[in-house]
């Protein structure tokens, strides 16, 4: 029986190898962010701890020679991605024309280099959410200021706790870039770009609140095969449901309890850090929990968190595969790529 159930999980892409050591390098460290953030207010924990635990799976990653260069390079770019969103972010086409453009870049790196095109990925996503929160200098520069410190601070304890427990230093094996043909490479390029800038508007248009949510969806989803972006978005909606169901329970039972809230988010953020390369249900939905623990330290609604999430979700996803339709990414698939056709 045990067999057979083995067969069939690996048969589903279960399990994967999970790498136990990313989360003991990122998980003390968020812990620290949401120390120092919650003696200052509701936005600092916000901003610095999900740019410390964006920074965190830079661990991951190398760029060249650069041990830290990924986490370093992330973190510079989210900074600066979250004062230009919040300034744009209440001027209407600007706002559209910079995420198709920068989502565009992110998935032609994708098939170049797969270090930069997470460092991009993150500087995307980072846009995409200050873009929700629009301001002027006086207020758009301290929000890249405390992504700097969340971010930095991340990656200085990372950097010191591998300095001391040195078999959890060495990034995890590279992964490949996704070579595509020049004609595949622009449609897929376009295809991203329209993707998010059409979940961005649609769940502008119908009053979606923190509509980057569809955006980000819509970008992690697609993807140049077709099997791998319909599978990407099934995964993606099951691990949002259970990821932010189990949150939202643990934050009522847990009775705002802050010390429990702080450490319930760094259980399920070092579990998302162990499992990035696991199974993909399994990253969103220790992801989507940690993103409503995030909320509800913040004194945000969990329950309303996560009725925003999951429809951003099915949105984002279905922006994605029709955007994926249109343009012939999902009549693509990896027998094609390989082929050069």
């Amino acid at each position: 029986m045990w067999t057979f159930l083995r067969q069939r999980l690996q048969q589903h892409g279960w399990p994967r190898q999970i790498y136990y050591q990313q989360a003991w390098l990122g998980a003390p460290a968020l812990l620290l962010v949401l120390l120092l953030a919650a003696e200052w207010d509701d936005k600092a924990v916000m901003v610095m701890a999900g740019a410390a635990f964006s920074t965190a799976f830079g661990a991951a990653h190398a760029l060249g020679r650069s041990r830290w260069g990924a986490m370093t390079a992330a973190c510079a770019g989210m900074a600066l991605a979250g004062v230009t969103g919040s300034l744009i972010g209440g001027h209407g086409l600007p706002v559209f024309a910079v995420a198709a453009l920068l989502t565009a870049v992110c998935a032609a790196l994708s098939s170049y280099n797969s270090s930069w095109w997470w460092v991009t990925l993150q500087t995307v996503c980072a846009y995409l959410i200050a873009g929700y929160y629009p301001s002027d200098w006086q207020a758009a520069l301290p929000r890249g200021g405390l992504m700097l410190a969340g971010g930095g601070i991340q990656i200085l304890f990372t950097a010191l706790t591998a300095r001391f427990f040195t078999r959890h230093s060495p990034p995890l094996p590279a992964k490949p870039a996704q070579r595509l043909p020049a004609n595949m490479l622009w449609r897929f390029s376009l295809a991203a770009a329209v993707a998010v800038t059409a979940a961005l508007w649609m769940a502008r248009h119908i009053g979606l609140s923190n509509d980057y949510w569809a955006a980000i969806a819509a970008v992690m989803i697609l993807r140049p095969e077709a099997a791998a972006t319909v599978s990407r978005s099934l995964h993606r909606m099951v691990g949002t449901v259970a990821g932010c169901a189990l949150a939202t329970l643990t934050v009522y039972l847990l009775h705002d309890s802050l010390p429990l809230m702080m450490l319930a988010t760094t259980v399920s953020a070092a579990t998302a850090l162990a499992v990035q390369r696991a199974q993909y249900a399994l990253l969103t939905a220790a992801i989507s929990a940690t993103i409503v623990f995030l909320f509800a330290i913040g004194h945000g609604d969990p329950l309303a968190a996560t009725e925003h999430r999951i429809e951003a979700t099915l949105l984002g996803g279905a922006a994605a595969l029709v955007s994926g339709w249109l343009f012939g990414i999902l009549g693509h698939n990896e027998k094609d790529r390989d082929s050069g056709q």
